[in-house]
């Protein structure tokens, strides 16, 4: 097997962010599970793009819920809860 990163311009293009278009510090033939902020089904986002999004907000949820909820479909409905609880703040 051979190295997962080579800088062949040619080839091997720096990928551009796909929200921003800026080049980001990885290389196309660069292994998605080795890159920060690929999004499959998307692309390859600059970390900034990534950390911030684009009209995107994060809520925390704290992990005892999500330990002490085996059911997905209860977690999520959890998850909504505190989701709308954060939004009427």
């Amino acid at each position: 097997m051979g190295p997962l990163k080579t800088n062949n311009m040619e080839n091997n293009p720096i990928e551009k962010c796909v929200i921003c278009k800026k080049d980001t510090t990885y290389y196309f033939n660069d292994h998605i599970d080795m890159r920060y902020g690929y999004i499959e089904g998307a692309g390859q986002l600059c970390k900034p793009c990534y950390d911030t999004g684009i009209n995107r907000s994060h809520i925390a949820i704290p992990e005892n819920i999500i330990c002490k909820t085996p059911n997905d479909q209860e977690l999520g409905g959890k998850v909504r809860d505190i989701y709308w609880q954060h939004k009427q703040q």
